[in-house]
């Protein structure tokens, strides 16, 4: 688990958080963009596979950003 206790940590934190959540979301994209080239049943297996990062980055975006509101005397 990473240390949210410095406030600067905090920001690199949160980055590096969005970071990866945005890149989850670009593998999906891509993987819709080229759906056509997958059986439906391998295109749904890939799709469920890459939902747990997915979840997993988005969460730590979450997590991360109410930290970071926290530190900073935010709601």
């Amino acid at each position: 688990m990473r240390n949210f206790r410095e406030f600067g940590s905090t920001d690199r934190e949160c980055r590096l958080a969005l970071d990866e959540w945005q890149a989850q979301i670009e593998r999906l994209r891509h993987l819709v963009e080229h759906a056509d080239e997958f059986t439906p049943s391998a295109f749904v297996k890939n799709v469920d596979e890459s939902m747990p990062e997915l979840r997993r980055a988005a969460m730590a975006t979450v997590i991360a950003v109410q930290i970071l509101n926290g530190e900073k005397g935010g709601i």
